[in-house]
């Protein structure tokens, strides 16, 4: 029970105890008063000092505080400012209507003070309501957006891909199909250099249908946002010089060099840099003349091992080189120099941003073009692990 009681009792503590010193305060400042003399300010300075020590109370401590400091205050003022000066007596007399009007007038005054400090909070608080309902609103709008963006990049994706496999697909399939029936028939003989100039062309066309298959698993796997994030070590050396073995003779009439000095191993996907490299030479070599070289360099920097291809045709345009990764963009100045599918080097970056690291295209100095990726290195703990 005793608990209970305080409990209760507890809310009334703060306001308690602040008009109590709102109550010594104004016996104080009246007993300075009348050591000076002053009658006309000794009969006033109850007021003076009582109306804002209530309005004070009610406003930090509610109207209960306002109201007790309110007979604190009329107490105080019957003892120190209103003749005779007995302490705890309080000697009405003539003195009821200014008494009542102590009343009435502190009770008025913790009711405004107390009301004020509501419609504060009030404010305050529909003020946060509808900051936290206009944040919303922007999250909302944003989310909105990504959905748009996103199913938009989906759109892109989806009609890119569908037209890939209308036309891209179409010729080497057609090609290995028409090959293929060629060297099947039996009711005509084909000399040596015919059937084995159609296997080459079989095996060409089989490899470029291979590639395009490749990338378009990507391109799919990009457009449902799943390209599988990697960071396993990778020699990125050794995958580079494996990919420019396979590609040299895809392609005779450029040379492909390598040069080498990197040490450290990189965090990323043996598959990926493969992807990544053979596109970035296959793009070089399409596009330098014969009897040209194409120069791959593998080294390190501060942000990892590099690699760049380093080609001597026609370049790039700078303003365009950000564009080069786009979606089945191709660059006005060479796309009559050979066809394409457009989707290689935005293969490329997916791969190499699954990869964590970074993807540009640059024009050298002199003639052609630079094409390059940087993956993070392995730490030493990593690579122990």
């Amino acid at each position: 029970m005793s608990d209970q009681l305080a409990a209760r009792l507890r809310p009334a503590v703060g306001p308690f105890l602040i008009t109590l010193v709102v109550a010594v305060a104004i016996m104080a400042a009246g007993v300075a008063v009348k050591a000076l003399g002053n009658e006309l300010l000794q009969a006033n300075l109850g007021f003076v000092i009582y109306i804002p020590a209530i309005a004070l109370a009610a406003w930090y401590r509610g109207f209960l505080g306002g109201v007790i400091a309110t007979l604190f205050g009329a107490l105080a003022d019957s003892l120190v400012f209103t003749p005779p000066l007995v302490i705890l007596t309080i000697d009405v007399g003539d003195h009821e209507l200014r008494l009542l009007a102590y009343v009435l007038g502190g009770v008025a005054v913790s009711y405004l003070a107390h009301r004020l400090r509501s419609e504060r909070d009030r404010a305050r608080l529909e003020a946060a309501e509808h900051q936290q309902a206009l944040d919303e609103a922007a999250r909302t709008r944003e989310e909105v957006t990504r959905l748009v963006e996103s199913e938009r990049r989906a759109a892109e994706l989806r009609d890119a891909f569908n037209g890939i496999i209308s036309h891209e697909l179409r010729t080497p399939i057609t090609a290995i199909y028409g090959g293929a029936k060629l060297l099947a028939r039996r009711d005509r003989q084909l000399d040596q250099a015919t059937r084995e100039e159609l296997i080459d062309d079989l095996e060409a066309e089989a490899d470029r249908l291979y590639r395009l298959v490749e990338d378009l698993l990507v391109l799919s796997r990009s457009e449902r946002g799943s390209v599988e994030r990697a960071s396993d070590p990778v020699v990125v050396e050794r995958v580079v010089e494996r990919v420019v073995a396979s590609e040299q003779p895809r392609w005779p009439a450029v040379h492909f060099s390598v040069q080498s000095s990197a040490q450290s191993t990189a965090r990323g996907d043996d598959t990926y840099v493969e992807q990544v490299a053979r596109n970035l030479l296959s793009n070089a070599a399409k596009y330098s003349p014969a009897g040209s070289t194409v120069t791959i360099v593998v080294d390190e920097t501060d942000e990892g091992v590099r690699v760049r291809v380093l080609d001597e045709g026609v370049g790039i345009d700078p303003a365009e080189s950000a564009r080069l990764f786009e979606l089945y963009y191709r660059s006005p100045a060479t796309a009559g120099i050979t066809g394409g599918a457009g989707i290689g080097l935005f293969v490329c970056r997916a791969l190499v941003e699954a990869m964590g690291g970074r993807i540009w295209a640059a024009r050298r100095d002199g003639v052609g073009s630079e094409f390059g990726f940087v993956l993070a290195r392995q730490s030493e703990d990593e690579t122990s692990d």
